[in-house]
């Protein structure tokens, strides 16, 4: 093998360590993107979790509330069928 063979494989070589370095860093900084997201995305999933719950809640003190004006209108109406019949009665 000829200096100029060496040379051009020495070149090849060094070449291909920048490449391998280059990748190893792009990796890197892949990898460290993916832990930034991936921590995200639980985060998400614990508010998405929490918001749920607190839904859940506000509709069974709604459900609740609706229940509690139902009922008082039911008596409303009783009182006043009552009333009514009371004065045909008469």
């Amino acid at each position: 093998m000829n200096m100029e063979h060496f040379q051009a494989l020495e070149e090849k070589v060094n070449q291909l360590i920048n490449r391998i370095m280059r990748l190893k860093e792009e990796n890197n900084q892949l990898s460290d993107a993916n832990r930034q997201l991936e921590s995200k995305i639980q985060d998400l999933m614990s508010q998405h979790e929490q918001l749920k719950s607190e839904k859940n809640q506000l509709e069974e003190k709604l459900n609740g509330s609706i229940n509690n004006q139902d009922q008082q209108i039911k008596s409303r109406v009783e009182e006043l069928i009552s009333k009514v019949n009371e004065v045909v009665e008469e």
